[in-house]
Parts: C-alpha cells; structure tokens; sequence
C-alpha cells in the first residue's frame, strides 16, 4: 500500500481551502478596511450613532449645510464630424440652409420639438470659416459646440445639424435638421 493521506484527510484539505478561499474572495469584494480615497464621504459602521439631525457633531446645532447643491460641473462641447472625404464645400453665404443664426442671436425658424424638448442653437461669433455655436436643451444652460465649419455635423441629444453656410461677412450661420 502506498503512503499518501487517507481519503477523510484530503476531503477536509480540499473543504478548508474552499473556505479560505471564500474568505478571500469575500474580503476583497467588500473593500476590507482600506481608508476611503481622499474627498470620499465615510462609509457608515452601522453602529446606529447619531448627531440629533441637526448635522454637526459637537452638540451645537450648526447645520453641515445638507440640502444644498453641488456647483454645476463644466461641460465639455459637443464633439463634431468633420465632412466626409472628398467632400467639396459650397461658397459661403450661400443661403443653403434650411435655418439660420445671426452672431449674438438664436436660431430661426425654431428647431421642431423632440421628445417634448426643445433646442435652441446660438452663434457666438465667426472665425474665418469655422462658426462658434452653442446649443441650449429645453430649460439648461448653454453648451459649446467644437468649431464646425462647411459639411461638418454635430448630434446634440436627438438632433443632428449639419453646417451650410459660414458668411463671415453677415455674421450668419446656415444649417440644416438632417435627423
């Protein structure tokens, strides 16, 4: 007969591993007790302590100002698709398109409804032949748009608007819904 471990002995080796290797796993999954990052809020112990609701810890009342929000984050502007290759822009001012901007003004005719939103489109100014926009959905703040020029789009939540006419002498950008 062989010398190696009866059958019970390995039985219980391979049970004990299985379970340390659940403890590990289980360990690893729920963070252990690694310091939160720096600027992340303290995970609760669930020891049920309480400061009374009033926010502050040292029994003074003073409110940690819970309620108020955040300072608007700045967004990025909207990303443009350069015209396809080979593409052969127009002359400018033109008076191609279907809407228009003057500089310092908002889109006309007003952009159709989608989704029970609406989006109002803004020039900013003309450089050249790339026009600085904005785009504004329902109620929100204003948004960039890249620079766009000629037969370059832009998709702004369910519209896409493709760039006509960039006159830099009316201060004008035309621009057609072409979705």
């Amino acid at each position: 007969m062989s010398p190696s471990a009866p059958p019970l002995c390995s039985a219980r080796a391979r049970l004990v591993g299985a379970l340390f290797a659940l403890t590990v796993l289980a360990a690893g999954c729920t963070g252990g007790d690694e310091p939160a990052p720096e600027g992340a809020p303290a995970a609760s112990d669930g020891g049920g302590a309480s400061d009374g609701g009033g926010g502050a810890s040292d029994g003074s009342g003073a409110s940690d100002g819970g309620g108020q929000t955040a300072a608007a984050l700045p967004q990025d502007p909207y990303p443009v698709t350069p015209a396809p290759d080979g593409f052969e822009p127009p002359e400018p001012c033109s008076g191609e398109g279907a809407y228009y901007a003057e500089v310092g003004g908002t889109g006309t005719p007003d952009l159709p409804e989608r989704a029970g939103e609406s989006l109002t489109i803004e020039a900013a100014g003309i450089d050249g032949a790339d026009a600085r926009l904005t785009a504004t959905l329902g109620d929100g703040d204003p948004r960039e748009i890249e620079g766009i020029t000629l037969g370059e789009t832009v998709t702004i939540d369910l519209w896409t608007l493709s760039v006509t006419s960039v006159c830099e002498e009316t201060e004008q950008v035309e621009f057609d819904l072409i979705n």
